[in-house]
């Protein structure tokens, strides 16, 4: 009997299941060769929520060449299931969704014949995330997975093995989702499965005049600008460190302009600009113009792209952990993190080192542990000796980790990954010290906000040419700048406080905050205000003093 597929999609393709897939195999010809190892992950809405991994005995040598490869060897797959004693649950895993890999063709291609060897149709859509990549990223001179990879900052644990590259194609398909949305207006599942097989254009018609004339005028400062149409409205706001370089970007031809950008200067028919006292204060002005203009060529700040928070969730009796992008007044919120592949990362080691809640239950009853409380990764309340007490006291352990202390986990991380490269045991050690490098580059950013979203409250800055530019963050709200010098910083602080709207009402300022802080470090400042603004002004100035630089 054979069984076909159907599927469901949707017509914004946030609401699409997507099935990134990865297989192993015997060889290159799929009529002939056979899979040793499957690999897939459901995504949607820009967050992993299933997934499907087994390796499979193909009934034959695996090649020494296969084996060299991948670390998969006849002994692997001894004990493993054959395909027709999976082949069902592939084909329930895989229904409904579109179907996504990294040269699409080739693992479709394998998945296809080995479920219709075992009676299964797969008949489906493919997403090629190497075609996307070739349509968003045409400078890069190869589009295999770990080049690709490398260019959006994802690292790919396990290499050659088809759990780790599926997983690292998936985070991939979700930065690369958000791209297409944002630079080439792509929203529905239609105009994406077009979009990857589309050919690049290159308009020999560029508007340079506008951007011509403004070059002349235009100094090397920091600014924003602003684009008009012939109706006189405002089509696009961009920023730039330096406006007069900026202005001649858009001289050029150039293959790799987005569609967006070639439409924006088509349409162009005036444009003016403003001097920011800083780079920082530009991308902070852009986000307030694209929101208060939201013009037609800025939909990435238009609609922002959301970040992933960690949640502790406060709402039943016992707190747990969960990874969410929209913010309610459930528990307490940290973040926000920079890819859901961070924020997994930070969401894994909190789960798997405190011994929080797994599970959704409320333990009105006492009943039996399950697996994780035998692991000691679960205090386990519903024995029933558990107290509210000893219970607080592992919820204040792990918002201590929220709040980017890390350096207990990261130094037994390295004591155990030298203990696994004594065994030879390198996939649990790449595994490791991935997990080291994401939490020691994610740790900064946590410590600088020191608590929950709602509890982020500080004034910060740098020094600058004409004294201080200050910011004040209040409940991860972005307020300011007041630029003032040293004898005006008492009127700078009165300032802030005064404001009463920030930047956005979203955490897109802060985000930028973070990074800029992060990316320049030399003369930063911060001081936390939760004790209200008493001693502020002598602080910063004797940083400032202390700092002795400028920006």
């Amino acid at each position: 009997m054979a069984y076909e597929m159907e599927i469901v999609a949707e017509d914004d393709f946030a609401d699409t299941t997507f099935c990134v897939v990865d297989v192993e195999t015997t060889g290159s010809a799929a009529a002939n060769e056979r899979m040793i190892e499957f690999a897939a992950y459901k995504v949607r809405r820009g967050k992993i929520y299933d997934q499907f991994v087994t390796l499979l005995n193909p009934g034959r040598h695996i090649p020494n060449f296969i084996r060299n490869m991948t670390g998969i060897s006849d002994e692997m797959v001894y004990g493993a299931p054959q395909m027709r004693e999976v082949a069902l649950q592939i084909f329930q895993f895989l229904e409904g969704g579109i179907f996504v890999a990294h040269n699409s063709q080739f693992d479709y291609a394998f998945v296809k014949s080995e479920l219709e060897r075992a009676g299964f149709g797969l008949d489906v859509p493919q997403l090629c995330t190497r075609k996307l990549s070739s349509r968003l990223f045409p400078h890069l001179p190869r589009k295999a997975l770990d080049q690709v990879c490398r260019h959006v900052g994802i690292r790919i644990s396990d290499r050659h093995r088809a759990y780790g590259d599926a997983r690292a194609t998936a985070h991939l398909l979700i930065e690369l989702l958000e791209l297409v949305r944002e630079q080439h207006e792509v929203v529905t599942l239609d105009e994406l499965l077009r979009f990857q097989n589309s050919p690049q254009k290159v308009d020999k018609h560029r508007n340079q005049n506008v951007f011509r004339k403004a070059m002349g005028s235009a100094p090397n400062t920091p600014g924003v600008y602003r684009v008009y149409d012939a109706e006189d409205e405002v089509i696009y706001v961009g920023k730039a460190k330096n406006l007069k370089l900026r202005m001649a970007s858009y001289l050029t031809e150039n293959a790799r302009d987005a569609e967006k950008v070639r439409k924006m200067l088509a349409a162009a028919k005036r444009l003016d600009y403003e001097i920011t006292p800083s780079e920082l204060n530009a991308f902070l002005r852009e986000v307030q113009l694209i929101r208060r203009y939201r013009p037609r060529f800025n939909s990435q700040l238009v609609n922002p792209r959301r970040f992933p928070f960690i949640k502790l969730s406060t709402e039943k009796r016992f707190e747990r952990l969960d990874l969410v992008y929209e913010l309610e007044d459930d528990g307490r919120y940290y973040g926000p993190f920079e890819s859901s592949f961070v924020a997994e990362q930070v969401l894994y080691a909190a789960d798997k080192y405190f011994k929080l809640v797994k599970c959704e239950k409320d333990f009105a009853e006492p009943f039996d542990p399950c697996l994780y409380f035998y692991i000691d990764r679960c205090a386990a309340p519903c024995r029933g000796s558990v107290t509210g007490e000893s219970y607080g006291l592992e919820v204040q352990a792990v918002e201590e980790f929220l709040a980017g202390s890390f350096d207990k986990l990261t130094t037994e991380l390295r004591f155990r990954l030298d203990e696994l490269a004594k065994k030879l045991e390198f996939e649990e050690a790449a595994m490791a010290r991935d997990l080291i490098e994401t939490l020691e580059r994610t740790s900064s950013r946590l410590r600088l906000l020191n608590g929950p979203i709602g509890a982020a409250n500080f004034i910060c800055g740098w020094p600058s040419d004409r004294g201080v530019e200050l910011y004040r963050v209040m409940k991860g709200l972005v307020f300011g700048p007041a630029v003032t010098s040293l004898d005006e910083v008492g009127p700078g602080l009165a300032f802030l406080y005064g404001q009463s709207d920030p930047v956005a009402s979203d955490y897109v300022p802060l985000r930028i905050l973070l990074n800029y802080a992060l990316k320049n470090p030399a003369g930063f400042f911060v001081f936390g205000t939760n004790g209200g603004a008493d001693g502020l002004e002598a602080k910063i100035k004797t940083a400032v003093g202390q700092k002795g630089q400028r920006r």
